[in-house]
């Protein structure tokens, strides 16, 4: 079930990825307008979506050290 995640994880990181590369590179008078908050709004959602992915990626350690 944690591959499912992942996956559906990575996939909608991708996307928000190419979204926020749009808000960076656009030459849209609208995007350019409001181009920071927009970059604020893009970066708050994709850098929480990369750290869910590459926690769900990370493989589970199911033996715990014992001290």
């Amino acid at each position: 079930m944690r591959k499912v995640f992942a996956i559906i994880s990575s996939i909608i990181t991708i996307f928000a990825i190419k979204e926020g590369y749009h808000i960076f590179t656009s030459s849209d008078k609208d995007i350019i307008s409001q181009r920071p908050i927009l970059i604020v709004i893009a970066l708050s959602i994709i850098i929480p979506l990369i750290v869910l992915s590459l926690w769900l990626w990370k493989p589970k350690n199911n033996n715990p050290e014992e001290s």
